[in-house]
């Protein structure tokens, strides 16, 4: 992994970290990465858990400069657990953690698709809230519109699961801020400008003239704004913030469904 234990003081001590730092979910969500490149740049040690760990990835974490890159599956309870208050402990207290992971399988299995976006991270906030931490740490998971609404190229699956993971926002701001836990959720919009579908908006302009047509600020959302607003939440910016989940669509949810259907 690496010489953390060389680094940072152990929890056991009354010691304050020498570091902040944030655990981040995601593995090469862009999302996720463009989060851990705000948050290192602002002072953190990042560390960043992705599924497969592999050269391709340690490079990708480096080029948004992340350094500590760590493999665990989290269809794995018990071992993610281990890692994440492994990780805890040998930094001195975590100060941020981000869910900015997805289920992703060639064949859909319901159980496992709840089990690593809304059950494997409730266990691991629940450990988390177990530690005797000094200082608060900050949660951030991310849902979608799939949460409250339909989107039609998703199964039951995909939108019970956002579903679950808005309620997990809020049970856990009930139940976990004694223990020094503040957290919060990002929705964000279906129509985020995502370098891998490039090629498909240059061949579908009409989707994108579409779009613009329909969001209140005319313009589809970038990967950089969804972290923006995530490493806000998971600074002191945002201490009062608790069991919130923030809408970054540009204004398009204002909008009711009559007023979709009429033209501007």
């Amino acid at each position: 992994m690496d010489q953390l234990s060389n680094r940072f003081p152990e929890r056991l001590s009354s010691k304050e970290s020498l570091n902040v730092a944030a655990l981040v979910y995601g593995g090469r969500s862009p999302i996720a990465l463009a989060l851990c490149e705000q948050l290192a740049d602002s002072g953190q040690e990042v560390h960043l858990i992705t599924r497969n760990r592999d050269e391709a990835i340690v490079n990708l974490a480096s080029e948004h400069h992340c350094e500590h890159v760590h493999q665990c599956d989290l269809e794995n309870a018990e071992k993610s657990i281990a890692l994440a208050l492994k990780i805890d402990d040998k930094v001195g207290g975590l100060e941020a953690v981000a869910f900015v992971h997805r289920y992703r399988s060639q064949t859909s299995n319901p159980l496992k698709q709840y089990e690593v976006e809304v059950y494997t991270p409730y266990e691991i906030v629940e450990a988390l809230a177990t530690q005797n931490r000094r200082k608060q740490c900050a949660i951030v998971l991310t849902t979608s519109p799939a949460a409250r609404n339909i989107v039609g190229d998703q199964d039951f699956q995909y939108h019970a699961s956002k579903a679950a993971l808005s309620q997990l926002v809020r049970f856990g701001a009930v139940r976990f801020a004694a223990n020094n836990l503040r957290i919060n959720g990002v929705s964000p919009s279906s129509f985020i400008f995502k370098q891998r579908a490039a090629e498909f908006y240059a061949k579908n302009p009409d989707v994108v003239a579409r779009a613009n047509q329909l969001i209140p600020l005319a313009r589809m959302g970038s990967v950089t704004e969804i972290a923006n607003v995530a490493a806000f939440l998971l600074s002191d910016k945002s201490s009062y913030i608790n069991g919130q989940i923030l809408e970054v669509d540009g204004g398009l949810s204002n909008f009711d469904q009559a007023s979709l259907s009429k033209p501007n």
